[in-house]
């Protein structure tokens, strides 16, 4: 299917499941929607209409309508309704932001993801993750939960990198306070009748709770940097000189500086947990990221190794193949639009799932199978450009991405240097479909410490 516009075709008949009245699919997708999209995208192909409640949704699963929707006509589609369920959690910060707003937000912080930027934030990322390592082996029984612990070093990497901060005793707060609010979030993201949101959050205690949580923190940061200023500038101070003198500043401040933590932790975390994860599974990929870390001679890693670590990006990017964080895209129509022979009325929710695209037979040999060399240099022109998009993709491309990758990079090689890690016996990794995807247990990995790799 081509997302090139064809007036002289007729509009392609409707193609997908019936679903109930009122409800639509919501109960069935509810079930097991990782499954039920991937079978949606089986059964009926490239396009799939079904309704969620109310919302009539089209279900793209071809690269170049993905292509089409995230970049080619990207101003004619705008977040979903399904997005207002995030509002009480980012409220007016980058993510939920559109047209003009969100261009202004994102000049605010594309300097802090700038090049020169690149060196000094792989310093602090190879700190957080030494720091991890150190706690690690101190461990008493060697024993670790790595989702929690990925939640922790990214979360340090990120406060660490763009606010020059050390988030000391909130790990344990704010993973809990994530973990919650997330919960809470996905709830009635796929909820076709939704109750008010401020009813919802009064027979919601541990909502509310986990929210003051995250806000307290929010709030100490900020007041830290203005107590503190530094010299020299990070995104921190940037986000504070923008919303200065604005009427609704200190709300403005804290939703982009949730925005941020929120975007810039909680994927990168899912994503390396669930490496560690398949490579205790994959003893062979565990072995060659072994031996590249092993050939930086016992040194930590910084922003010039990259180069020399392209086994740890091909094992991140074939992790967020079959398991990408943000594992369904959905935008609203606000314009009729015309992909290939299908009609998009306006006001048609539009969904793009790369868990089922990434999935697809027609783009991927084996499709469930963990294979890092499909991501070896050069691979993706072997590809269509849209048949892996666990970063979005177009104008709203995730503005983090590069600072991911290096993230996970010397994450990876620094544990591979100093530990093996085994799974538990009976360890199951079964994901949990939230607002992102974690595993939702199975996690649980021992720690072998590996003896001091020297110059060689």
């Amino acid at each position: 299917m081509s997302a090139a516009s064809d007036e002289n075709a007729a509009p392609a008949a409707r193609r997908g499941p019936r679903g109930l009245p009122v409800l639509g699919v919501a109960r069935d997708l509810r079930r097991d929607p990782l499954k039920y999209f991937v079978d949606l995208m089986l059964t009926y192909g490239d396009v799939v209409w079904f309704r969620i409640g109310p919302a009539d949704v089209v279900m793209l699963n071809e690269p170049d309508a993905v292509r089409h929707v995230l970049q080619g006509n990207h101003r004619n589609y705008h977040k979903s309704r399904f997005y207002e369920a995030f509002r009480p959690l980012l409220g007016r910060g980058i993510f939920l932001a559109e047209d003009d707003a969100w261009l202004s937000q994102r000049r605010v912080a594309v300097p802090s993801f700038g090049g020169p930027r690149f060196a000094p934030m792989a310093a602090a990322v190879a700190s957080a993750a030494r720091d991890l390592l150190d706690r690690w082996a101190a461990s008493p029984d060697g024993v670790v939960d790595v989702m929690p612990e990925m939640m922790r070093v990214t979360l340090d990497a990120v406060t660490r990198a763009f606010f020059h901060l050390d988030i000391v005793g909130e790990h344990d707060a704010l993973h809990d306070a994530f973990t919650v609010i997330l919960r809470h979030t996905e709830r009635r993201v796929w909820s076709p009748l939704p109750l008010p949101e401020r009813l919802d959050a009064i027979l919601h205690p541990e909502y509310r709770a986990a929210m003051a949580t995250l806000d307290g923190v929010v709030d100490r940061l900020i007041d830290d940097r203005r107590r503190n200023p530094l010299e020299s500038d990070d995104l921190l101070t940037a986000l504070i000189a923008a919303h200065d003198g604005h009427p609704d500043g200190r709300q403005l401040l804290r939703d982009e500086v949730v925005s941020m933590i929120a975007a810039g932790h909680e994927s990168t975390a899912c994503a390396l947990a669930w490496c560690l994860c398949l490579l205790s599974r994959h003893p062979e990929a565990a072995d060659r990221l072994r031996a590249e870390a092993d050939a930086l001679g016992g040194a930590e890693p910084g922003f010039g190794d990259l180069a020399r670590l392209p086994f740890a990006r091909m094992v991140f990017d074939e992790s967020m193949r079959l398991f990408p964080p943000v594992w369904t895209i959905s935008r609203r129509a606000i314009a009729e639009d015309r992909i290939g022979d299908t009609v998009i009325p306006a006001g048609t929710t539009v969904m793009l799932c790369p868990y089922a695209v990434h999935r697809n037979p027609k783009h991927w040999r084996n499709p469930e199978g963990f294979d890092p060399a499909r991501f070896a240099p050069g691979g993706e022109a072997e590809r269509a450009r849209y048949a892996w998009f666990p970063f979005a993709g177009g104008p709203r491309v995730c503005l983090g991405q590069r600072f991911a990758v290096m993230e996970a990079q010397i994450i990876l090689t620094m544990i591979a240097q100093r530990f093996d890690l085994e799974l538990m016996p009976g360890e199951t990794m079964a994901p949990e479909p939230m607002i992102t995807l974690r595993p939702r247990t199975g996690t649980r990995m021992r720690l072998v410490a590996r003896a001091p790799q020297g110059d060689s």
